[in-house]
Order: C-alpha cells, then structure tokens, then sequence
C-alpha cells in the first residue's frame, strides 16, 4: 500500500493516510479498553507525537479526529458494548502503559533521528552534485555565447535545430598582418598575444551586451540583436560604441606589447546592420548558434576594406547612428561577393554632446568677414582643400593682428610701438 500511496499521490498525502489509520485504530482500542483513564491518555499522547512529527495541518488533524470519534463509536455500540466509560485502572495496566509510552518515544526519537541524518546525508549530496554541475556548466558555458547559455539554464531556448529571422548589427574585426607575424613568432609568444587580445576584446563585448558568436584565429564574429535586444537602434549604436571602446582599448595594448618586445600590431574594423537568420546549425548531436545572410558577408568584407584601425561601416548602420556619433562619408567601394558600389563611412568618435558636433551649417556675418559653410555638400576628398584655404585666412588675420596697433593704425615696424 506504500508503495502504491507513494506513486499515486505525493508525501503528504501519503502521511495523512497513515495518520488517519493510526487514527481509527486507536479509536477501535479505546473503545476496547471503555475508555480506562491511564491508557487512554497514554494512546491519546501517543497519537498526539505521531501527529506532530509528521507535521499534520489543523485541519487534517479535526477531519481526522472526527473520523476517529465516529469509529469509536460504532465500535462502542456495535462491536464491544456501551459500558460505564472511565473505569478505574489497575496497577498493573498503569505501569504497563506508562512503560510502552516510553518505549514507543524512544524508538519513535530513534527513528526520526535516524531520518533527520539520512535527510542531512542526502541534503548534503544534492549539495555536492548541484555543486559539480554548476562548475561543470560554468565550464561548458565558456564554448557557447552567455546569452544563449543563460536562456537555457532558465529554461527559456532549447538545445534543437531552429532559427529565425531577425534585423541584426554584424561586427567583424581581425589584426592587421597577423597571419604573417605567425611565421615570424614563437608558438608560445603567438598564442600570448592572441589570448591576451580576444581575452581584452571580450570583456569589453561583455560589458556592451554583445553576443561573441565565434573566434577564427585573430578575427572575432559579434552581433547585436539577440538573443537580448534594445532595439535596433541602440543595437547598432551599442556595436559602434563598443568598436570605438576596442580601438582605445586596443592602443593600450599596443603600447604594452612594445615595451614587451613585441611588433606593433592594429586592427580593422567592419560594422553592417541588417536581416540576417540566427539560431542553431549543425545536428542533432552538435551544433553551433550562429548568424547566417548577406550582412555577416558585408561586414567581413568592410573589415577587409578598412585601414588601420578603422571603423568602417555600411550606410544602413550610419542611418541608425549619425545622430550620436562622428562619420566621414568615403569613396563608394567594390566588395567581393556584394553586388554593386557599397556606401560606406569612417566612424572617428562619439559626439561630446556638444552643439558645434553636429552642427553642418554655419553661417556668419561680421562686418568685413562673411562665412557660409554647409557641410552636407562637401564631400570627404574636398576636406584637405577646405581645411588649407581656412588656415590661410587664420595666417592672414594673424599676421594683420601684428601689423596694427590696438586702434587699427598700421606700425612701421614692431618697433615703432610707442609704450606709454
């Protein structure tokens, strides 16, 4: 019956059955016994530890009390006969009960000691083994994004060949002639500088939200989108701030890898936004979460197009962030496997939030000085031109500056200056 109890319905279930058993029997000997005064209360006790040592609720306990009653009853009436209830109990009886009510507490406190150690044995081994686990998956989790392996501990993603369809930003970076200072360094001094950057490079995806898709050698696959995302806005945005974040990041090492010995290394730098298909690929026994479409190809191909750390991005992403961040159009460029010239932009920094950062048009006028300069139609070659005609005016208002005295009226030499 246990074990039938067991199956069928939970623990407490199963206690309350037993408690209700033990209820009716002892309603069955009191009714057997006429109610004599000593045992009675001895069984009563007795029922009463049995009660509390399985933690019955109150009203488990009246149910159960009424059941007992009633049984005690139809035992008195129907099985043993109404008799004058409370009879006087012999000596005999009386030390006999009193000493079964202690054994019964004995062995009842040896046996709930007993399943208190096995139940702290067992608490004790769950402990360990949820232990083990948990450093087994903090292992297992550092071969899979931590988005992603965060989902499946909650319970929110699933291990199984699925992907959908989702507006993400793609960035791809790599060092700048790495494959060939391979041929030229050490295994050893390789892998330090390799671990040292992409352990650099990581923490700062990590701190952005980044999803870290894949290392292949010195290159790094991040995307912004999912499984968490912001927005597509504040993901593209969130990207570019990270790129810039690397690229100082980057400086720093730079300059630590040179005092170390090390040749100077930069990096490239390539960002697009746009519908790509994410999830699991592979089989059922191994699979990678990854991004698959056009734009994971476009942003390889910009980072291959950049120049020394560089942030090259397409123009669906400067759309989403030209409002928060500094961009120089460049040249359209041909990629490979991209059809048509690609628009593409130099991302330089984050604007200080000031107004003169965003401003394109300016338009002063002051007596014999007129200046109108509207940036949305000059393109990026025409700068360098711009920028010498503006120092020769700069030149020229300086060198006037040291010609004239303070009211205007033309020196003969330096020297002529009368100092009052």
């Amino acid at each position: 019956m246990e074990k039938w109890l067991q199956y069928k319905y939970d623990k407490q279930t199963e206690k309350n059955v037993f408690f209700a058993n033990e209820a009716i029997i002892v309603a069955i000997i009191l009714a057997a016994l006429h109610l004599s005064l000593v045992p009675t209360f001895v069984i009563l006790f007795a029922l009463l530890y049995v009660g509390l040592n399985n933690k019955i609720s109150l009203m488990v306990s009246c149910l159960i009390g009424l059941i007992g009653v009633i049984t005690f009853y139809f035992s008195t009436f129907f099985i043993f006969g109404a008799e004058q209830y409370f009879e006087p109990t012999n000596p005999e009886l009386t030390v006999v009960s009193l000493l079964g009510l202690m054994v019964f507490i004995v062995i009842g406190n040896y046996y709930q000691h007993r399943r208190l150690n096995i139940l702290g044995q067992q608490r004790q081994h769950y402990h360990n083994q949820m232990t083990r686990y948990i450093a087994f998956a903090n292992q297992l989790s550092r071969y899979a994004p931590l988005q992603l392996w965060q989902s499946i501990m909650r319970g929110e993603a699933e291990a199984k060949i699925e992907y959908k369809r989702k507006k993400l930003t793609i960035f791809f970076s790599d060092i700048q002639g790495f494959t060939e200072l391979s041929e030229t360094l050490i295994p050893d001094d390789l892998a330090f500088l390799l671990n040292d950057y992409l352990s650099h490079m990581t923490e700062i995806a990590k701190q952005y939200e980044a999803t870290v898709d894949k290392f292949m050698g010195d290159a790094i696959l991040i995307f912004f989108g999912d499984p968490n995302s912001q927005g597509t806005e504040q993901d593209a945005k969130s990207c570019v701030e990270m790129a810039i974040a690397m690229r100082q990041q980057m400086k720093l090492l730079r300059e630590r890898w040179k005092k170390m010995g090390y040749p100077v290394l930069h990096i490239r730098m390539g960002i697009s936004t746009g519908y790509c298909h994410v999830g699991n690929y592979g089989a059922s026994h191994r699979m990678a979460y990854t991004i698959v479409g056009r734009d994971v190809n476009l942003a390889a191909r910009l980072q291959s197009a950049a120049e020394v750390d560089e942030i090259l991005i397409a123009d669906d992403t400067h759309q989403l962030i030209k409002n928060e961040f500094l961009c120089v159009p460049k040249v359209p460029i041909y990629l490979k496997g991209i059809q048509g010239p690609v628009k593409t932009w130099q991302v330089m920094e984050k604007f200080t939030g000031k107004k003169s950062d965003t401003q394109k048009w300016f338009d002063y006028d002051y007596k014999g000085f007129h200046l109108v300069l509207n940036l949305e139609e000059v393109q990026n070659y025409e700068y360098p031109e711009l920028v010498e005609i503006l120092e020769m005016m700069i030149d020229r208002i300086k060198t006037q500056q040291k010609i004239t005295n303070a009211q205007g009226v033309p020196r003969l030499s330096l020297d002529d200056e009368i100092k009052p």
